[in-house]
């Protein structure tokens, strides 16, 4: 049986049992923030236990693509552990229990797999009578192979802090006695891998609660996971998941040879790389992100074993796609993207690993000497933010050289960076426990309109502002990077100023300073939005579909937007690709975006099925939750993406298009800011008067300032040179007037604070003194150069081996609160305290003194 095969007939067996087939939701997750990633297949049904959605189906099957973590150390260590995964389910909410979800369940791992029984073993939860006997009695399972066990291996959930939960039964393959034998207490209850647990049959009960206590559900019901890898192992006979044909051909493709362990572990990495960027997550430092990074990364590692020293894990996302496209098919649309997004990721983290490698070899030199076997917090961190090492990285290297980590202090280095990666990390944005027992939502309609009578539904306090839901209005709420629209809402003694609105469960909340009378339920008014700002920011938000367009066009289309922000003043687009955006290609992207404004083409919207969009060739946002009927934005016959935000109704509207930057925000990720219309025009304007006062300035014709620039700053080269060449020479000079100081047996020590030299030549001067005086010297400058503190330390190599030059620095560059490196030989530093240069060279004759003697 085929993976294709397994997939067909689970989902056929259950439909026939009048079960919905529900399609795989997404591995990322916007509306759960209890979840990074999908984790089981039940996950996206958990509302339908608890009661809180009206129930659109009863009975339902999915097989789920999952992403966890937990095993991530065991990957490639045991037969069936892996990290990204598919899950084979059927559920029930508030519809049948126990009996038929064993039975069904029997049937179908018996009758329609054909595994025999012999082979199988079954666990309860101790607790659980009830299906014990069910196995027992009903299904005739052998007494002896039914175990209860705790509430640790059978009660299940829920998934994240929340939700669903309650005892479970599962069934066991016995792959035989070459994974373990009884009689040397490989059992069951001890997780033995010679027991495989295919299918887990939860039983949802209780409701979990925040404070952890468990509440009854409302749709009490069925929840089971049968893991594809594992259950297709089972079915094919084979020794572990990576010999089925769901990873054979990946393995395959990587050429070198080596440890099986390593192809295994990258195999698995591959597949989960290739979903989770498919979804728009980008290699980072945060959250969802950095899980991502550390894969590739130790993917990358896994390869070096391996003996790549070159990029090739992207070179896999092909051999993915010909395996899994047909049954996933946004693996292949994005193929080409999530290939560049995994080459950029290898090649920078290659750049700094080798480098990376070094310094922690230097570091366990180093402590070896200090005879500790603990690697500081500190190193640990410039590990993480100079070389890119994730701390788990570190861990296993340390691991390899028999040295502990020094968590604690690598925690309070990092707490920084994990205060800001918290604060960025957005889950939720809506502004709930606004309204008790709201009968109804707020509608928009400002599509049509700019101004409405209507009726204030809700009130309520906001910081010091007051917000109001408005039966009708023609406000727009914050939502898909278009900021919310403000105005005035007016009414019979009542004036407030809108400043923001935002989104609700109950529709736009209008965020506003009341200027004058009481705002109430009930109360009629009016609602006018600012039109100038409106109009400014229809402007731009039609303008980034231009700009997705030309962007597409003339990078290729690998690009997506990953981003953006629709203000009033200005437009930003954060899109992905691999490299900065050359000089030639924005003017070009610039170009066609005008050209399709001057000819003010049409703009027009309409609502479809998700679907038929989709096959009209509209773009829609992978990672966005869209509903069966979304709206189409269209623009002449070459732009169409699903879009609910505000729009002009032809491209001449704009005006004009004035590209503004172009930078990278994050690896594979790309941001442009833009301007349109008056704001473009005013750019413009600015631009044109500065270069009206630099012609003036410069004494030419606007049309020779460029060649006017060039001679002033050719003839700014040269004084340079001659002015380096003049110091060089006064370095030389100086040096002949320099006395050193002999310490002990001929070793002399010169210390001097110099005026005003630039770091450049103060390391002249350190090389004029060690051309003068080449043995038995050790030499200490300082000098104050704009405002910074610099010293520059040398040791001859015939000292090197009492002394160098780097501890010498380590030492005395707190002093000057600042920090260096360097070599044995010669070491540099840099600090803001430039009042303490003699104070921190002096204090080096001393720590050179009391070394030496």
């Amino acid at each position: 049986m085929t993976s294709e095969e397994l997939r067909k007939v689970f989902l056929e067996f259950f439909e026939d049992k009048e079960h919905t087939v529900v399609k795989s939701a997404p591995l990322v997750i916007k509306d759960d923030p209890s979840l990074l990633f999908m984790s089981a297949g039940m996950v996206q049904f958990k509302p339908y236990w608890t009661g809180n959605v009206s129930l659109p189906y009863k009975r339902a099957c999915s097989v789920q693509k999952c992403f966890r973590l937990s095993d991530l150390d065991k990957v490639g260590q045991t037969p069936f552990h892996n990290t990204f995964f598919e899950m084979l389910g059927n559920f029930s909410f508030g519809d049948y229990f126990k009996k038929e979800a064993i039975e069904w369940g029997w049937e179908f791992v018996n009758e329609v797999l054909g595994l025999p029984v012999e082979k199988l073993s079954v666990t309860v939860f101790k607790e659980d009578n009830e299906s014990y006997d069910i196995w027992k009695k009903r299904i005739g399972f052998p007494e002896e192979k039914i175990f209860r066990l705790s509430e640790k291996t059978n009660f299940w959930g829920p998934a994240g802090n929340t939700g669903a939960c309650g005892p479970s039964t599962e069934l066991f393959f016995d792959l035989g006695r070459e994974f373990g034998r009884i009689e040397d207490g490989c059992t069951i209850e001890n997780e033995c891998d010679r027991f495989v647990e295919i299918w887990n049959i939860v039983l949802p009960q209780f409701d979990r609660q925040k404070d952890g206590t468990d509440k009854p559900l409302k749709n009490r019901g069925i929840d089971t996971g049968m893991g594809l890898e594992r259950t297709l192992m089972v079915c094919q006979g084979k020794k572990n998941i990576f010999e089925t044909d769901l990873f054979q051909p990946i393995i395959k493709a990587i050429e070198n040879e080596g440890k099986e362990i390593s192809k295994s572990i990258i195999a698995d990495h591959i597949r989960a790389l290739t979903f989770t960027i498919t979804e728009g997550i980008i290699p980072s430092n945060e959250e969802r992100g950095y899980v991502i990074r550390r894969i590739l990364r130790r993917a990358v590692l896994e390869g070096k074993n391996l003996g790549y020293d070159e990029p090739f894990l992207y070179k896999l996302v092909g051999d993915v796609v010909d395996r899994m496209g047909e049954t996933y098919p946004e693996i292949k649309e994005k193929a080409e993207h999530t290939a560049l997004v995994i080459k950029a990721e290898e090649e920078r983290f290659l750049d700094t690993l080798d480098s990376g490698l070094s310094i922690f070899k230097e570091m366990i030199a180093g402590l070896r000497k200090e005879k500790t076997q603990t690697i500081p917090g500190n190193y640990i961190f410039k590990l993480y933010d100079t070389y890119g090492f994730p701390v788990e990285l570190t861990e296993e290297l340390a691991r390899d050289a028999d040295f502990a980590l020094d968590i604690v202090g690598y925690e309070k280095e990092m707490q920084k960076q994990r205060e800001r990666a918290k604060s960025a990390t957005k889950f939720s944005g809506e502004i709930k426990g606004f309204v008790k027992g709201a009968d109804k939502k707020s509608k928009f309609v400002g599509d049509e309109r700019l101004s409405a009578d209507t009726t204030i539904i809700a009130v309520k306090e906001i910081e010091k502002n007051i917000g109001i839901i408005l039966e009708e209005t023609p406000f727009y709420a914050e939502m898909g990077g278009q900021v919310g629209d403000t105005g005035m809402i007016k009414g019979d003694g009542l004036e407030i100023k809108i400043i923001d609105t935002h989104p609700s469960a109950y529709g736009a909340v209008h965020i506003g300073k009341l200027i004058r009378g009481t705002p109430k339920e009930g109360m009629k008014v009016t609602a006018e939005v600012d039109r100038e700002r409106r109009m400014d920011i229809a402007r731009n938000h039609t303008a980034t579909h231009l700009l997705q367009w030309a962007l597409r066009k003339v990078l290729g289309k690998h690009v997506h937007q990953e981003g953006s922000l629709v203000a009033p003043e200005r437009l930003r687009f954060d899109f992905t690709h691999f490299s900065s955006v050359k000089g030639d290609e924005l003017k070009h992207i610039e170009s066609l975006v005008n050209e399709k404004i001057l000819s003010n083409l049409p703009v027009e919207s309409f609502e479809t099925e998700f679907e038929r969009a989709k096959k009209m060739g509209a773009i829609a946002l992978f990672d966005e939750k869209y509903e069966d009927t979304v709206r189409v934005l269209k623009v002449g016959d070459f732009s169409m993406e699903l879009c609910g935000g505000t729009h002009i109704e032809r491209t001449g509207e704009i005006g004009l298009f004035t590209i503004l930057s172009e930078f990278s925000i994050a690896s594979g990720v790309r941001r442009i800011e833009a301007l349109t219309g008056r704001n473009s025009l005013q750019y413009l304007k600015n631009f044109e008067e500065k270069e009206k006062n630099i012609s003036q300035m410069l004494k030419v014709e606007s049309g020779k300032i460029e060649e006017r620039l060039k001679s002033i700053l050719d003839d700014e080269k040269n004084l340079c040179r001659r002015i380096e060449k003049l110091e060089k020479r006064i370095n030389a000079y100086e040096v002949q007037s320099f006395e050193p100081e002999e310490i002990k047996d001929g070793i002399q020590l010169i210390i001097k604070e110099v005026p005003s030299q630039s770091p450049e030549m103060l390391r002249n001067l350190a090389d004029e003194v060690r051309k003068k005086w080449d043995s038995k010297t050790i030499g200490v400058f300082g000098a104050d150069y704009n405002n910074k503190a610099n010293i520059v330390v040398f040791v001859t190599k015939d000292l090197t081996e009492k002394i160098n030059a780097k501890e010498i620095i380590d030492e005395i560059s707190p002093i000057i609160k600042g920090g260096g490196g360097g070599r044995g030989e010669f070491a540099t530093a840099g600090g803001k305290d430039i009042s303490k240069i003699d104070e921190a060279i002096k204090a080096s004759g001393s720590f050179i003194r009391k070394k030496l003697t």
